[in-house]
């Protein structure tokens, strides 16, 4: 059973004297420095102004963060996102998150889990309270085959979803981005390189569908952004990063086994594939300019 956190604009915060963009409900028995570490990952960058006709293809902030708390190892899967517009008619966002321990931690991974229907509350009506029911978690979660149908789609080739992946397989700590157009849907790419990966390292693997600041005490290897954005513009300074450009066309990957099996599909719960032997440093490396040029390098 899992604890959670609810936090969005209202009236009334759950403690006393609170109100405007605030905590309205968590688990009974959450340690206040839970809270507080919860609170601080509530953070949302807004695109478009509340009367925008865009606002309905914002970013959904879905990520999955591993944090140090009180010198143990904590497991938050959060979703942050615009919702209906708070009591005074001004902008607004709701942000869930929920804290997992070790034995919770399904099978099929963390992006696998936050796709489940009704996993996560996307808004808040009701008066603050407090939660005398910890959240059950669902452990059979994941899908049957990981041919990257999602990728196949959006990138033109579903062996982008072994590149990816395969980020996992080398002990370098550099992230990888995943640059997009708000209206794209991140979650379901993320889940399906996922789901190439070894069943023990999925929970290993951090990551945020739309990226802005790293979080305080927080790592995040695979990072969505959206182009033109500072957290983009930052990597492209790197000559090392993995970018891979969802908004321009990609050239074909490298193959690899990670690459074929991401094509042709298979169960998903397989030994993990052995490094390459070549060092972190020559992995394949993706930037698309928004001209379409581009640059691939083995």
């Amino acid at each position: 059973m899992a604890q959670e956190l609810i936090y969005t604009s209202a009236e009334k915060g759950l403690r006393p004297g609170t109100r405007g963009f605030c905590t309205v409900a968590y688990t009974r028995g959450m340690r206040p420095q839970t809270v507080q570490v919860l609170e601080g990952l509530s953070s949302y960058k807004s695109l478009y102004a509340v009367h925008d006709t865009r606002t309905a293809i914002s970013p959904t902030a879905v990520s999955h963060y591993r944090l140090t708390l009180a010198g143990a190892s904590i497991t938050v899967l959060s979703r942050v996102a615009p919702t209906l517009a708070d009591h005074t008619a001004r902008s607004n966002k709701i942000a869930h998150h929920v804290l997992l321990h070790t034995g919770e931690r399904a099978r099929g991974g963390p992006a696998a889990l936050a796709r489940l229907p009704d996993f996560f509350v996307e808004n808040w009506q009701e008066p603050p309270r407090l939660l005398d029911e910890e959240k059950a978690i669902p452990q059979d979660c994941g899908p049957a085959d990981v041919r990257a149908a999602t990728w196949e789609t959006m990138a033109g080739d579903a062996g982008w979803a072994g590149v990816l992946a395969a980020t996992t397989l080398t002990a370098s700590v550099m992230p990888a981005f995943l640059v997009f157009e708000p209206g794209m849907d991140m979650l379901p790419l993320i889940d399906e390189a996922l789901a190439l990966v070894a069943p023990a390292k999925r929970w290993q693997v951090t990551f945020s569908t739309y990226f802005t600041t790293l979080p305080a005490q927080a790592a995040c290897a695979w990072r969505c952004c959206v182009p033109d954005s500072d957290a983009l513009r930052e990597a492209k300074r790197n000559a090392k990063a993995l970018i891979i450009d969802l908004t321009n066309p990609l050239p074909a990957p490298r193959e690899s086994p990670l690459v074929l099996r991401a094509r042709e599909g298979g169960p998903p719960d397989q030994e993990e594939e052995k490094p390459a032997a070549k060092p972190a440093e020559s992995r394949p490396f993706v930037l698309l300019n928004r001209r379409g040029r581009s640059s691939f390098r083995p």
